[in-house]
């Protein structure tokens, strides 16, 4: 194994004239071979200011004979991310430099050879990846043992991760993801609260939450540089913080049925939100608190009703005028939202069925139609589905159709998922998981995701209606509503 101390001493000596040389724009040539690709696609991304709705700087791989070459246009040096099908993989690029990697598709993301710039990185990375080999699948078991009150070690392991990012990737070209790994723990952890509070009795959560808390501004969990380095800025942590409140328990006490998150979060959401704002307190850099206070923006302006969200957006913009770069995009977001907002016109698309038949939006003119987002991994989807069935058999073909559109990648798997599931709508497919354009288009963040069209080809609504809690209630007024 490289000796790690060694190499960040060269990284020390080397910064001044890595620093010098980037100076103007420059490219990296990042090349290669794999021994297999066949259907997959291979993507070169660099880091998007926000993971989900930014717009990705992407480098779609031409493979050609197992061999490929492509460069990165870049300044300085930075993480890049090599993406096959959904796995990704860190590259440590410099500017003016040449990366050969050597991919082995089946061990992907192990074996992963690189010489040239970042070899050393490189190196330190693949041994990080075999000591936590399976690590986080174990981790996401054990927090569902947690979820229903069981005896579990999820604490234990994420505390093991942890440790091995602390000792492979702490001040190294990999700095980063040892910061978010740090976040990822604090997430368990604050998680962890949540269960605890729900399953064992006399457990003191106001103490423990507080604990956590205490020990993230000490650790510098909020300072600008580890809220860039986690996947999801701040929201993951503040969502989880806001969860230990008891308030999702409340709701479905209330509602007395098993209500999905997102229905939860919208009914909820001042509640939760007070508690989520609660946190950014503890952020003291101001360019920090407008990091971190965009991330909560889009998620206001993602779950809840457009009018209502609009004036924090204005809010944002007078506070952040200093930060162009988060203002911009701000504005960007607070445009494509609104694109897609109740009276806008849906989105077209023409997507082809199992039989290759093609539909358009434009084929449903004069009847309401439900847009279904959904993929066979995604439980709450499968969950929906007797109810939808009821609902497609209670309606008339002229009053309301239904079509879903997968989010699965796999095109087998989608056929798969239809022959299993059997449901009478119209099932429509064109990959790309979250990818897929027509969900992208309309702004998804994850599904199930509904869309509602009225008969004028007109967003009727927007992702606040769910088959088990809502739908029914709400188009019986819009059908009324429409027929006089």
């Amino acid at each position: 194994m490289i000796n790690k101390q060694a190499f960040k001493l060269i990284l020390l000596i080397l910064a001044p004239l890595i620093l010098i040389s980037c100076s103007k724009q420059s490219s990296t040539s990042i090349s290669g071979t794999i021994d297999y690709i066949g259907d997959a696609t291979m993507v070169i991304e660099k880091i998007p200011l926000h993971y989900k709705y930014s717009l990705k700087e992407q480098i779609i791989v031409d493979v050609e004979e197992q061999t490929f070459e492509e460069l990165i246009e870049t300044d300085t040096p930075q993480i890049v991310w090599l993406i096959i099908q959904d796995t990704r993989y860190p590259i440590y690029s410099e500017p003016s430099e040449t990366i050969e990697l050597t991919i082995n598709r089946a061990a992907f993301p192990l074996e992963v050879g690189l010489t040239g710039a970042g070899s050393g990185a490189n190196a330190i990375y693949q041994e990080f990846l075999k000591q936590t080999n399976g690590l986080q699948a174990a981790i996401t078991r054990e927090m569902d043992k947690f979820k229903v009150g069981e005896q579990n070690n999820a604490l234990q392991l994420s505390a093991q991760k942890l440790a091995f990012a602390k000792e492979y990737l702490k001040d190294t070209p990999f700095h980063d993801l040892y910061l978010r790994t740090i976040g990822e723990d604090y997430v368990i952890r604050i998680r962890a609260v949540e269960y605890s509070a729900r399953h064992f009795e006399g457990y003191d959560v106001d103490s423990e939450r507080q604990a956590i808390l205490d020990e993230a501004a000490q650790n510098g969990f909020f300072t600008l540089e580890s809220l860039k380095a986690q996947r999801a800025g701040i929201r993951d942590f503040t969502h989880y913080y806001a969860r230990t409140f008891g308030i999702y328990d409340d709701v479905v006490e209330e509602y007395q049925m098993n209500l999905a998150e997102y229905d939860i979060k919208r009914i909820a959401y001042a509640q939760l939100n007070e508690k989520r704002l609660q946190v950014l307190e503890r952020i003291t850099e101001p360019k920090a608190k407008a990091y971190a206070e965009l991330f909560l923006l889009v998620e206001r302006l993602g779950e809840i009703p457009f009018k209502q969200a609009e004036p924090t957006y204005y809010e944002y913009l007078e506070k952040n005028q200093m930060y162009p770069e988060y203002t911009e995009f701000a504005t960007y977001f607070y445009n494509q939202i609104k694109s897609v907002s109740p009276g806008q016109p849906a989105v077209p698309f023409l997507l082809p069925d199992i039989e290759g038949e093609l539909y358009s939006m434009e084929d449903f003119r004069g009847k309401f139609v439900l847009l279904d987002f959904w993929a066979g991994w995604c439980q709450p989807c499968l969950e929906e589905f007797p109810i939808m069935r009821e609902i497609y058999n209670t309606y008339s073909r002229d009053e309301l159709e239904i079509i879903g559109i997968s989010n699965e990648i796999d095109s087998l798997v989608w056929v798969q998922d239809l022959n299993r599931f059997q449901n009478p709508w119209i099932q429509l497919y064109s990959g790309d998981g979250f990818d897929e354009k027509t969900f992208k288009a309309y702004k998804g963040g994850g599904i199930p995701f509904y869309i509602l069209v009225d008969p004028d080809g007109n967003i009727a609504r927007y992702n606040d209606m769910r088959p088990s809690f809502n739908f029914t209630q709400v188009f019986d007024s819009l059908l009324i509503e429409y027929q006089q």
